[in-house]
């Protein structure tokens, strides 16, 4: 029954009544996907923007904010000994992205002359190939490299096996995600006393993954890397282990030249490289390597296989047959509703390590397959269903398995639904429980993958939200595919 009637739709007071109601609707689905939006941006972004918090990227239409999104790429913090004519406040990139003005006006001083003139352009074009010949020439001991950490893994991956590495360099390691190069990548340059070490072989790999860059640098046509040459800007003397350079103008003309041209002809190829690159570490952390894809659909087939057979058998036995102490064994049954998860792992792991099931698909689906809340719907749903289908399949000869297969389950499948799918979330989502009684990575889901990144990559919150966006796609994909079997779960119970 409507709240309004038919005639009182027309009306004045009913007109507003219902726009508040829709207005109300739709601030609720709007603080539902904001979230979502958020995240989903915030998965393509990176250290320059992704501390906006902004449902969508601004670089995707603003072509100001691509360029500065482009010159993050290089520098780790604002290059001011490049551009000392930019604000005085721009020191971290994440203070640069909230500047709008400054931006506009930055970009025109810096990308428009080139931009819009095709002889800046060509003049400018020129002084990026010689700061190219020069990164090219300069001795990679003696370089910089504001290194991707997305990059780190899949190099070393090329360069070596993780056995020959664990047994060359000094340290051990589980997986290449967790090789970093970050003491190599604060090496005291400025200190004159400094010397490349020898024998070094993670300093030789560092070495190796700077030249990379600059390889890659020459291959894509591009006129800068990320390995620069270190000092950046060179002043007219000789020291031990710099060339004699022109003077101090022409080397930062080459560098904002370089910068520039560089974005007008591979900025829309780079901001894309950059915008999936999340999505590629991530498609690589949970998918290419171990098997947690596949233990996660085995997990999931299993433990909803498990709770649509567990739950109704008890859920009809209860209804269907007059036992003594039906209401206390409901009571029981929601009792374990009231006790929350971390006070039932530690007897539920013990238990599960007596039978010996640690590190076994029966640790995670066997705790999970009675639900409590399930059952008390269950049998309330069965209760109501009409006590004559009963009594003529009993006249008809028909078998109890058989009343409960071809009458009671098919008149509920909406309510099976509902709990299929809570089955499916509770199995698909659970990463404690899975931790705990599963240490082999070889059983770990992706759940527990996904915590794993979480806690390796804090520092790159970016890559973090690509993997949240990729481990929601199959919850989205199930919801949209059942939204109406599970619609008719939640109204036919209210209808009863």
């Amino acid at each position: 029954m409507g709240v309004l009637l038919a005639s009182e739709r027309h009306t004045a007071k009913g007109r507003i009544f219902l726009a508040i109601v829709y207005a109300v609707l739709a601030l609720g689905g709007l603080t539902m996907v904001l979230p979502f939006l958020i995240m989903l941006a915030s998965s393509i972004s990176g250290p320059y923007d992704y501390n906006r918090h902004s449902p969508v990227v601004r670089a995707l239409w603003d072509r100001n904010d691509r360029f500065m999104r482009s010159l993050a790429t290089y520098f780790p913090r604002f290059p001011r000994e490049i551009y000392p004519d930019a604000p005085e406040s721009w020191g971290s990139w994440a203070t640069v992205a909230r500047d709008a003005d400054g931006i506009a006006a930055f970009a025109a001083q810096h990308l428009e002359p080139a931009w819009t003139n095709l002889a800046v352009r060509a003049d400018w074009k020129r002084h990026a190939e010689t700061f190219r010949d020069r990164t090219l020439a300069w001795d990679i001991d003696y370089t910089t490299c504001a290194y991707d950490a997305r990059d780190v893994a899949p190099f070393v991956k090329s360069q070596t096996t993780l056995d020959d590495l664990n047994r060359t360099w000094p340290v051990r390691y589980r997986s290449f995600f967790d090789i970093s190069f970050t003491a190599e990548s604060k090496i005291p340059l400025r200190h004159a006393s400094w010397k490349p070490p020898k024998n070094d072989p993670k300093y030789a790999m560092w070495c190796a993954f700077k030249d990379h860059y600059r390889q890659r640098m020459v291959v894509d046509g591009d006129y800068i890397s990320r390995t620069l040459p270190f000092p950046l800007i060179t002043k007219p003397q000789t020291t031990n282990h710099e060339p004699q350079t022109t003077n101090h103008k022409p080397q930062t003309t080459d560098i904002r030249a370089a910068l520039a041209i560089q974005f007008i002809e591979h900025g829309d190829r780079d901001f894309w490289r950059s915008a999936f690159a999340n999505y590629r570490l991530v498609a690589d952390y949970l998918f290419v390597r171990g098997r947690a894809f596949l233990n996660t659909l085995i997990l999931v087939l299993l433990t909803v296989l498990a709770h649509l057979t567990v739950n109704p058998l008890a859920a009809y036995a209860l209804s269907r047959f007059k036992m003594r102490g039906t209401e206390q064994i409901l009571l029981f049954l929601l009792a374990t509703m009231a006790f929350p998860a971390a006070v039932t792992a530690i007897p539920g792991f013990l238990l599960v390590r007596d039978l010996g099931l640690l590190n076994t698909f029966a640790a995670l689906v066997l705790p999970t397959v009675a639900s409590g809340m399930s059952i008390f719907i269950l049998k309330g749903f069965f209760d109501a269903l009409p006590r004559e289908l009963y009594e003529a399949a009993a006249i008809d000869g028909a078998s109890e398995w058989l009343v409960f297969r071809k009458i009671t389950l098919p008149m509920t499948t909406p309510i099976l639904a509902v709990n299929a799918l809570n089955s499916f979330l509770a199995a698909y989502n659970s990463w404690e429980w899975a931790f705990l009684v599963c240490q082999k990575e070889s059983h770990w889901t992706l759940a527990v993958w996904m915590y794993q990144m979480s806690q390796q990559f804090a520092g790159q919150p970016w890559c973090v939200m690509a993997g949240f966006v990729l481990v929601s796609i199959p919850t989205a994909v199930v919801f949209l595919a059942c939204q109406k079997v599970i619609l008719r779960g939640i109204v036919l119970p209210s209808m009863k």
